[in-house]
């Protein structure tokens, strides 16, 4: 890779405590040494913190806060039209269009890449997936990403595999021995992507000593989303065995005990925690809903419930509770290896010396 290219990376709204921010921080400040970074963040919606953890040489743009869209699209494409990068690295399908519609007014070479951090399938409309074929190359951070492009038309060799880093954690979880503690970490969410209903209804089946700790927020209106998980938890008469802990600040320090952390989301775009979890030797079980989980997942290290199968979720869930699983700690840590962040940059590195 040739020293000091410049790469311009273009996001939608971050909120400051989500996985694209973690994504972006941590590739800016590895590959700073090599590339000279601009980061224009379409809009600040709560936490900042995260941006002063960037490498110092970052040069930050934060757009308007207005929500007049062609405001929001009038500043983008000003930025753009003064971009002179050897790359453009874009988060979102309209940010795509903008970005493009900069290229061409401007005459400019640099390479259109996006970096789609959700479901393709699940996330975005007919007209949003019509833009993605304006990127000269896609980096795929599942295979289930990677196959959805492939379904809209976009050419195999344009799309590229690379994950998302996973730290190696010097953590581990081991079990309870005398009380079986399943583990939520994800948004309070009964019926939306993050699917507790389907949760709650697995483990209205359960028999024997088993705790459901959940791990999380409720960022509606009155807690809405929350509130509805309790009344509903107190039809199934299951209220006894759940145990609510809030959203909490480096959730990991908080868990020291645990038999294995639990996903049953509609969609995902890789399941960051699920891979966190694997990483402190914890075991997996989740729905293998699109997208993500398929990737984590293995023999090694847990249970890839068909989506939706409410049913096959309480059986595995009853197969902990009654110890017929076992799972070596250190195996489960070493289940993932190619999602570590060692073999994750190098994956990305190669990747960046063909498109830069």
């Amino acid at each position: 890779m040739k020293l000091k290219k410049t790469i311009t990376i273009v996001t939608g709204p971050m909120a400051g405590h989500g996985g694209e921010e973690t994504v972006v921080t941590k590739f800016i400040n590895e590959f700073s040494g090599k590339i000279d970074f601009n980061l224009y963040i379409s809009q600040i919606i709560g936490d900042t913190t995260w941006i002063q953890q960037l490498d110092s040489n970052t040069r930050v743009t934060i757009g308007t806060a207005s929500t007049n869209r062609l405001v929001k699209a009038a500043q983008l494409l000003n930025y753009m039209c003064q971009c002179r990068s050897d790359a453009v690295i874009v988060f979102t399908p309209r940010l795509l269009f903008l970005v493009n519609l900069a290229k061409k007014i401007m005459l400019r070479r640099y390479r259109v890449i996006s970096w789609i951090q959700f479901s393709i399938d699940n996330y975005f409309s007919k007209r949003d997936k019509s833009y993605f074929k304006l990127a000269d190359d896609h980096l795929a951070i599942s295979t289930g990403i990677q196959q959805q492009l492939s379904a809209l038309g976009i050419d195999d060799k344009k799309i590229h595999l690379i994950y998302n880093p996973v730290s190696k954690s010097k953590q581990v979880i081991v079990p309870d021995m005398n009380q079986v503690d399943f583990v939520y970490i994800a948004r309070i969410q009964f019926e939306k992507q993050k699917n507790m209903r389907a949760l709650f209804d697995a483990c209205s089946q359960l028999t024997g000593l088993w705790r459901l700790h959940i791990y999380g927020a409720d960022t509606t209106f009155a807690q809405s989303e929350y509130h509805t998980c309790v009344d509903y938890i107190r039809r199934l008469g299951i209220e006894s065995h759940i145990v609510w802990h809030g959203w909490v600040s480096d959730v990991w320090q908080h868990i020291n005990h645990a038999n294995a952390l639990v996903l049953c989301s509609k969609f995902e775009g890789f399941g960051m925690v699920l891979a966190e979890a694997a990483s402190r030797g914890l075991p997996l079980i989740s729905f293998n809903c699109p997208v993500g989980p398929a990737d984590v997942i293995n023999v090694d290290n847990g249970f890839l419930i068909e989506d939706g199968n409410v049913d096959e979720l309480a059986q595995v869930m009853q197969g902990f509770v009654n110890k017929r699983f076992h799972f070596s700690e250190a195996k489960v840590k070493q289940s993932i290896d190619r999602l570590y962040e060692d073999t994750y940059y190098q994956r990305v590195e190669k990747t960046l010396a063909k498109l830069v």
